[in-house]
């Protein structure tokens, strides 16, 4: 009977949207954003295992690993009382005796981060290591972290990077930039660590990328917990206002000089506009979407005077805008989605909440209602720069196909994207004109519908190559790519947290004009009708005008 009622549901909900295929006319090639999905990883001294060679990495003058301090002291430190919470009293002495078993094991009192890790995660210890949150393990490693000298640095090198997809992206966006810039060969990139719980971590990272493409490349210094510091006139406390904000523990003594220039970069409350006056482009990095979001728009979801003049800078094209992963999912002015997988969200519908924190079951700080796994959103959105849909990244790779769904329905959104990995959308604001760049693909919802456990929808997936024009209210018109390129993956059937929907859709262009899978107590159905229009380019399978349908079917309900 469930079965009976989900198809029903499945062929309403899936009704075709007639789509010619087109290009946009008028200021076509100008791109306002660049909206890129993660994974952009290149080789650098710091990720020595993305690099075709290593031999020009020099331990002795660059940033190779994060060193720990396992020493009595600093163990002592990282398992006071003081920062530990009382409920966690058992889970702090196992943590206070594993550490010390750990030393002596080691026998040393300094080691790198991924020695620490692998030695924690032994029998021994495995257990505990299960049982610690994300902000309780970062505590512990932010407490035992050595100080970072000023003069060692993580440098990139993108010539040696295994995979050219991710400088791609970069490039194309430094082109973005050339289009506003007065110099038009070396144009000035801000780019902002606000999504990062630790600020510092990645300044290096995107310093070293956009000066090796030819940028002048500068940290704005901007977050939420600076942002709060000013408010507050506390900024010679910014250490303390960070621990508040953003969980983070003595980053002045870790990152004493980077630190110090965020401190006077607080005092100077003129420092960030006339930073943003200065730049051809703005690039908004991954982490959490929600500390972008606070950094930008004040508690009353009013926009702060630097989101005006950003977004009056992009509309007169006198400057663009990039993000990747949380950079891009809060771009939107849509529903903004902030946590939560497929398997959840079909089960439980959409939550508008703050996200919980990750393994917050495992400490007890999991908000009211809302699990670890939950669908949260905010209903107000984010930057606003992105108009046309909400916006989910890491797409394919962590099938969030469902959860997308899930939240277009319930919100009532008309249009919804989720972008691949190592992939990136390129749009133009006014005409709604996009090209797809990168390795994969890009993912279109339309007209989402759903019942308590089930939802629905038509879907479109463009891989890199493709182009089109899209409105607020789904795809106006498409290019197919002629892409070569495979994705160099094993396929799978999992399409509740791997690439099963993405490669089980590559029959839709053969003979077969429907899939269907089981993972779990979840059934998915996705299909070609007779407005369809497929086209294959290096294996995967584009579409437009599918239709797609999961539905959570526990047995006794089968």
């Amino acid at each position: 009977m469930v079965k009976h009622m989900f198809l029903k549901f499945f062929a309403v909900a899936c009704a075709p949207v007639l789509v010619a295929s087109a290009t946009a006319e008028n200021g076509k090639d100008f791109r306002h954003l660049l909206l890129a999905g993660g994974g952009l990883e290149v080789c650098s001294s710091f990720a020595s295992d993305k690099c075709d060679d290593v031999d020009w990495i020099d331990k002795e003058t660059m940033r190779t690993d994060r060193y720990l301090n396992i020493s009595k002291k600093f163990r002592s430190k990282a398992t006071s009382e003081a920062v530990w919470p009382s409920y966690r009293e058992e889970t702090r002495k196992k943590v206070v005796d594993a550490l010390a078993l750990i030393h002596d094991r080691i026998n040393e009192d300094i080691v790198p981060e991924r020695v620490f890790l692998r030695e924690f995660t032994r029998r021994a210890t495995q257990q505990l290591y299960n049982s610690l949150s994300d902000a309780e393990w970062n505590r512990i490693i932010d407490l035992l972290e050595l100080p970072v000298p000023d003069a060692v640095r993580e440098v990139v090198n993108l010539d040696e990077s295994l995979k050219g997809e991710s400088k791609a992206i970069f490039q194309r966006f430094l082109k973005m930039a050339q289009t506003v810039s007065e110099s038009k060969q070396k144009p000035t990139i801000y780019f902002l660590t606000s999504a990062s719980r630790n600020p510092y971590d990645a300044i290096d990272f995107y310093s070293s990328v956009f000066e090796q493409l030819g940028a002048n490349a500068h940290w704005l210094p901007l977050d939420s917990a600076v942002v709060k510091a000013q408010r507050e006139n506390r900024c010679d406390e910014l250490a303390e206002v960070q621990q508040e904000v953003l969980g983070t523990y003595e980053r002045d003594r870790v990152h004493r000089e980077r630190y110090k220039e965020q401190v006077e970069f607080c005092k100077d409350t003129a420092a960030a506009a006339e930073m943003i006056s200065s730049a051809d482009g703005l690039f908004f990095n991954g982490g959490d979407q929600n500390l972008t979001r606070s950094t930008f728009l004040k508690p009353n979801n009013e926009p702060s005077d630097i989101l005006k003049m950003i977004i009056a800078n992009v509309q007169q094209k006198e400057i663009v805008v990039g993000g990747t992963s949380a950079g891009t999912a809060v771009m939107t002015s849509k529903p903004m989605i902030s946590n939560g997988t497929t398997a959840q969200a079909i089960k439980e519908g959409a939550i508008a909440s703050e996200p919980p924190p990750f393994g917050c079951h495992l400490d007890t700080t999991c908000p009211p209602n809302v699990g670890p796994d939950s669908l949260t959103y905010h209903p107000l959105g984010g930057l606003s720069l992105f108009h046309f849909a909400t916006l989910d990244t890491h797409f394919s790779e962590r099938g969030r196909h469902g959860r997308l769904l899930r939240l277009a329905a319930a919100t009532s959104t008309p249009l919804s994207i989720g972008i691949d990995e190592k992939t990136a959308l390129a749009v133009n604001l006014e005409t709604g004109a996009f090209d797809v760049h990168g390795e994969r693909g890009v993912f279109f919802v339309e007209n989402a519908q759903s019942t308590d456990s089930a939802v629905a929808g038509t879907f479109h997936y463009l891989v890199a190559g493709a182009s089109g024009v899209i409105s607020p209210f789904g795809l106006q018109t498409a290019e197919f790519a002629e892409s070569d390129d495979v994705v160099q993956t094993q396929p799978t059937t999992n399409f509740l947290t791997d690439r099963g929907l993405i490669d089980s859709m590559r029959i839709l262009c053969g003979e077969r004009n429907q899939v269907s899978l089981l993972n779990k107590s979840y059934r998915l159905v996705a299909q070609r009708g007779e407005s369809s229009r497929v086209q294959a380019a290096g294996g995967e399978c584009q579409i437009v005008n599918g239709s797609i349908g999961i539905a959570y079917q526990p047995e006794e309900k089968l």
